[in-house]
């Protein structure tokens, strides 16, 4: 979950010029270089392939004629017209063909400057490379006055209904919270009975342990690490105690830096303390990390996604070679798919055959949702699940769910990256069906600005899936919205006909990365926890540092 951190941002929409097999000459396997795409900033997940049937990744341009009210002239159609094939088959060439409405006019220059800095710095010489002011008129010429965002007065969604009492966790900080992950897990403590809401902080390196149910238990500190965004519980070395893996992200700001590391929290035979192993480490901002039998030989191995950034990412295998001598697990890394950008990599038998085959989100210009079929030796086939009309379309987080209760595990997703210059007006929360056929029918849920991760779950107790969703702002603009009544936490309420009511829950500002959903006191019942992430300016720490840890909503008994 956001970490995808799922932490993830973007910065600026540039060119990007790559063919699924062309090498990008900063680094080995396939390119990904940018002609007109979107780099994701943030942490916080085979080349680019293309697929024919994917109607719904070919953006298509703004509709223009010589008589319509855009003040757009038969002179500007005929040039739109004239150089559109050239232009789409430069910046369309190994993802969505950007839509000139997902920027305003006065963005689209900057932009194309950077895309062709980079194409000249790519090596690439294979394309027909427009003339790069046809390419700023062209994309001028159809972009907006500004994006269109919706006012926030119709975001200004109606209170929650009162479910759940909302309590938190606080303590005497010299940092403020920075919770980029946030987890509902039984570490299997003797001392204290239940699962843990296991958080990640980046801005102390903690990877925390607290028990809902227990208040009275202080916080235990599982670890310190560098910049710490997902954990996994696991054994990885089969010895019966419940171990931890975590994704440490190691630089949460957009670089191609070679900090992140995979560790493993091995569990203390005699304490309930753990032990840091580093399995992996050079890695250009590990996003995620999962545990399991992934070769089908009977031994734990780890599935990453490191997101990187420009020059850096990709999902690989860490592939168990057994123990050595001191009962340590050794590993070696086998590639799987080479792309930078996946955010999420939730491990799940989605075929039924017995094995595990894995789920992506796959971010950056690629905005992607596909399915990685194991062939039961830890080799995998992918294919499209959905992908997006724009490579700017913000993909935050993905969580699998059955959405629709008929069995099967659906996908809940959001695309909310609202530091990609800002807010967005199809910034939303979605679900794709899965009906047992590739690709994946989309279902809107509702809109929501900046939207960074969702969970679903039966929070109102009729019997269907639900769905709270979190949002993360730069600090100004959550203000100006906030204070307009738009709030950064929401609930979709799932209706008889299969809609969502939106309503909005108490949160300060748009400060959250993370959600989960478990049942905190026993009652049966789903209750849910967010985090607080803070990266404030220096006249924002003494109000952050009076914000708590943990946002904790528990069902009325």
């Amino acid at each position: 979950m956001l970490h995808p951190l799922n932490c993830s941002h973007k910065t600026i929409l540039i060119m990007k010029a790559v063919s699924p097999n062309h090498t990008c000459p900063t680094r080995s396997g396939p390119s990904v270089l940018y002609v007109c795409s979107v780099v994701l900033l943030m942490a916080i997940w085979g080349g680019c392939s293309k697929n024919s049937d994917d109607s719904s990744s070919q953006a298509t341009s703004v509709s223009v004629s010589a008589n319509d009210s855009s003040g757009i002239s038969a002179n500007d159609v005929a040039f739109i017209e004239r150089v559109g094939p050239k232009i789409k088959a430069f910046c369309g060439d190994c993802h969505a063909m950007p839509r000139p409405t997902s920027s305003p006019e006065n963005e689209w220059a900057m932009e194309i400057i950077q895309g062709f800095d980079l194409y000249q710095t790519s090596g690439r010489t294979d394309l027909a490379v427009p003339d790069q002011a046809d390419v700023e008129r062209y994309f001028t010429l159809q972009a907006p006055a500004d994006t269109g965002m919706p006012v926030p007065t119709t975001l200004n969604y109606p209170p929650a209904d009162a479910t759940h009492t909302k309590t938190t966790l606080f303590r005497q900080r010299e940092r403020s919270s920075g919770v980029t992950n946030v987890n509902w897990v039984d570490l299997k403590f003797d001392s204290v009975a239940g699962n843990a809401l296991v958080y990640c902080d980046i801005n102390t390196g903690a990877v925390n342990a607290y028990w809902p149910s227990h208040p009275e238990v202080e916080v235990k500190r599982l670890a310190t690490l560098l910049q710490p965004v997902h954990t996994e519980v696991c054994d990885l070395d089969q010895d019966g105690r419940q171990d931890l893996l975590v994704a440490d992200i190691g630089e949460f700001n957009a670089a191609d830096s070679d900090l992140g590391r995979v560790i493993w929290l091995q569990r203390n035979s005699d304490s309930e303390t753990f032990r840091t192993h580093v399995l992996a480490e050079g890695l250009s901002r590990t996003a995620d990390a999962r545990a399991g039998d992934l070769d089908g030989d009977g031994d734990i191995d780890v599935l990453v996604a490191t997101f990187g950034w420009r020059n850096s990412g990709r999902t690989f295998m860490l592939v168990n070679q057994g123990k050595d001598q001191d009962g340590i697990p050794q590993f070696e890394s086998r590639e799987v798919d080479p792309r930078h950008g996946p955010i999420h990599v939730p491990l799940v038998d989605f075929d039924g055959d017995g094995d595990l085959d894995f789920i992506t989100l796959i971010s950056q210009e690629h905005e992607r949702i596909e399915l990685f079929t194991n062939d039961g030796t830890g080799h995998f086939e992918n294919q499209l699940i959905w992908a997006a009309p724009d490579p700017a379309y913000g993909s935050s987080g993905i969580e699998l769910v059955d959405m629709d209760g008929d069995g099967d595990l659906d996908v809940l997703y959001t695309n909310g990256d609202s530091f990609d210059r800002g807010p967005k007006p199809f910034h939303s929360v979605q679900w794709l069906e899965n009906d047992g056929k590739l690709p994946m029918q989309r279902h809107e849920i509702g809109l929501m600005t900046g939207v960074s991760n969702a969970t679903g779950g039966d929070f109102d107790g009729d019997g269907d899936v639900d769905v709270i969703a979190v949002a993360l702002l730069a600090s100004q603009t959550s203000r100006e919205w906030v204070s307009k009544g738009v709030s950064p936490i929401v609930m979709f309420t799932r209706q008889a006909d299969g809609s969502f009511t939106p309503s909005r829950l108490e949160g300060r500002l748009h400060d959250y990365l993370s959600i989960v959903k478990g049942d905190f006191n026993g009652d049966d019942k789903l209750d849910f926890a967010i985090g607080n992430f803070f990266r404030p300016s220096a006249a924002e720490i003494p109000e952050v540092l009076k914000e708590p840890e943990l946002l904790i909503w528990q069902s009325n008994k």
